[in-house]
């Protein structure tokens, strides 16, 4: 195993690894990863549902849709139903290949807190689009002090703006206490939330949102686009990072899984784990 810093203290690569044959070592070390850092690439991975499950179930519960009515992977709002773990996202499904502005996955679902994700590529062509990831734990201290203190105590209104089984607004924080970074990570974004509770009559949202957040917390080091390739698995913190996707012309099939994420199953209580981490860790790209 070959782990590679990309941006300091929050993005890691993984390389010369089978994420769907790893030992419990292995798998104590990718979870340590992941909890210490913010978002993790494991590149030239091949994978099936199962293995990609059982990854996934590293880290928390896999949502299974057969057993949760609200759990993200109804038919009714998610077209790449594959089973009931594993979905596909591609340019033919409910997101297309247009814009995707800013935001924290399901904010808008009423029965989960905020769950974490992969995305694992199985199919590019033509000049499919990267993912832009902001970590917001770093990017909250770039922005004015008053409004991060506005935040603290700020609720904001969550709802999908597309049609989902439930049509009401979800009531989240606007940012949010991380149990392992212990900092405050955001979690209104510019897709899911509607309106944040506290701002003057008027305002408009997106414009406020962009201009007084996302553009200030934007910096070399908070920001990082992934440019995909195929292989690519694709592990990210909802809980302290934010994503985009600008609009794109060609093919672009990844694979998803969601689940509730576990903070506390092995950091900070393995030290033969933190050791192997240490010694694995190589310098900065």
């Amino acid at each position: 195993m070959k782990i590679t810093s990309i941006k300091k203290n929050w993005i890691s690569e993984v390389n010369d690894i089978d994420c769907g044959n790893l030992s419990n070592t292995e798998k104590e070390i990718v979870y340590d990863l992941y909890a210490t850092q913010k978002v993790v690439i494991f590149k030239n991975q091949n994978l099936n549902n199962i293995q990609l499950k059982e990854f996934c179930s590293i880290f928390g519960n896999v949502w299974d849709s057969s057993k949760e009515k609200y759990s993200g992977l109804t038919q009714s709002i998610n077209q790449g139903h594959e089973d009931n773990f594993v979905e596909t996202v591609s340019e033919s499904g409910l997101l297309k290949s247009g814009t995707i502005p800013w935001h924290i996955d399901l904010t808008h679902f009423p029965s989960q807190l905020l769950p974490n994700r992969i995305l694992y590529a199985i199919e590019l062509e033509g000049a499919p689009t990267g993912t832009k990831f902001v970590d917001t734990i770093q990017g909250l201290h770039l922005i004015d002090n008053s409004v991060r203190e506005f935040l603290k105590e700020a609720t904001a209104l969550c709802k999908a703006p597309y049609t989902t089984p439930w049509d009401c607004y979800v009531r989240r924080p606007a940012i949010n206490w991380h149990p392992v970074h212990n900092d405050y990570g955001l979690v209104a974004d510019e897709l899911f939330t509607q309106w944040i509770d506290g701002l003057p009559e008027g305002t408009n949202y997106i414009e406020w949102f962009r201009n007084n957040i996302i553009n200030k917390m934007i910096s070399d080091e908070t920001m990082y686009l992934h440019n995909w390739s195929i292989g690519d698995l694709v592990i990210y913190d909802n809980w302290s990072t934010i994503h985009y996707r600008d609009a794109f012309i060609g093919k672009r099939k990844l694979k998803r899984v969601t689940w509730d994420q576990d903070w506390c199953k092995y950091i900070g209580n393995k030290n033969i784990v933190s050791k192997l981490l240490k010694n694995h860790l190589t310098d900065d790209k």
